[in-house]
């Protein structure tokens, strides 16, 4: 990524200049996920910069690797960075994708496709690009512009993520909700503010040290969430460990980072890492104290008082990325989709997938089928 570094300047007015201004597409994010993740599976970058004179006007965040697919059928696949990760050690990026210039989306997918279709990037078999947000226009423009060029291609929605549409005042924002969901938030506020019984403290990492101990109190807390569940959590992966420790030190140097953790009677109970960017907060990683009263959410206390505090500060939206999560319902006013495009360069080799990928499907069902004497 070193190459990269003197296009950083003209990279982030580009961000700014788009519909895409998102952190995960950040130079920030993007050379730290590389530094930890790059050396891994035989990657290699294949990133396109789209000029137009001297102007950046298009960004296509690119590598290649090989990618096997059982029952060990090889891919020449080219993805994007920040994805792509084994599952233990999974950064979850989300919103990643081909960055445009406003008014140039339709030039810089075009020119995308053409770059595929004449193999100027070399020989490849597909194109995998997850977690795109599906209502930025790139996402949605270039099957199209793949397909115009001959190249197999599709979108897929495979998640959601529920946010909110930022208000004035917080009144207004409890106004948005359904009442069952109003409720639930307005007595988690009254319950725990009982229990803590005025003993309750809000912390914000603003400085080094400050930063080390929310830290500290984010991967105890997270554990302790997820042990519940009988699983370590994220941070056990030293890769996903090391690229949050980079990658926070930036964000905080920015003023990009909001690591928020409440304390009762000195005790630390819920924990919330948020970016800040572009008007927005997204909610990232948390943790909660399992051993407290029934009825007692401090969890969902705590992003109550970040989104109190979001809207204070007058941003425009609170994300909570991708996931269904019931308390991310409940708090959220809307969701948008993440989509997943994928294109094929040979229709036999994607045949012969496809038809082995049935038959592993069905072989266990079959097999069940012949246990049983049907």
């Amino acid at each position: 990524m070193s190459e990269l570094v003197p296009f950083e300047p003209a990279w982030r007015e580009l961000l700014a200049r788009s519909s895409s201004n998102e952190p995960t597409l950040t130079p920030l994010w993007l050379h730290a996920w590389w530094r930890v993740f790059g050396a891994q599976g035989g990657r290699e970058l294949e990133v396109v910069l789209f000029f137009e004179g001297e102007r950046l006007v298009g960004l296509a965040p690119l590598l290649r690797r090989w990618h096997w697919y059982r029952p060990g059928i090889p891919f020449r696949r080219l993805e994007l960075l920040a994805s792509g990760e084994p599952e233990a050690d999974e950064i979850s990026s989300d919103y990643i994708g081909i960055v445009a210039e406003r008014g140039r989306e339709q030039a810089v997918v075009d020119e995308l496709a053409a770059m595929l279709a004449s193999r100027r990037l070399g020989r490849w078999d597909e194109l995998v690009l997850p977690a795109m947000d599906g209502g930025a226009p790139t996402s949605g423009l270039l099957v199209a512009a793949l397909e115009r060029v001959g190249i197999r291609a599709e979108s897929e929605v495979t998640s959601t993520c529920p946010y909110i549409e930022l208000p004035s005042t917080w009144d207004a924002y409890l106004a948005l909700l359904p009442s069952a969901s109003r409720y639930r938030v307005t007595r988690s506020l009254r319950d725990f503010e009982r229990w803590a019984a005025g003993d309750a403290k809000l912390h914000e990492a603003r400085t080094p040290a400050e930063l080390a101990e929310g830290n500290r109190v984010l991967r105890v807390l997270h554990g302790e969430r997820w042990r519940a569940d009988h699983s370590d959590g994220v941070f056990v992966s030293p890769q996903f460990s090391s690229f949050h420790e980079e990658v926070m030190g930036s964000l905080l140097a920015q003023g990009a980072l909001e690591l928020l953790w409440l304390t009762v009677r000195g005790e630390p109970v819920a924990v919330v890492y948020n970016l800040v960017w572009n008007g927005k907060v997204y909610f990232y990683q948390s943790g909660r104290k399992l051993d407290v009263p029934k009825g007692v959410r401090p969890g969902t206390v705590l992003h109550a008082r970040a989104i109190q505090r979001a809207i204070a500060a007058g941003r425009r939206e609170y994300d909570f990325l991708a996931g269904a999560s019931r308390y991310k319902l409940e708090l959220a006013t809307a969701t948008r989709p993440l989509v997943r495009v994928r294109a094929v360069r040979s229709p036999l080799l994607e045949a012969v997938h496809r038809t082995l990928r049935r038959g592993l499907t069905r072989a266990p069902v079959a097999l069940e089928e012949r246990l049983s004497g049907a």
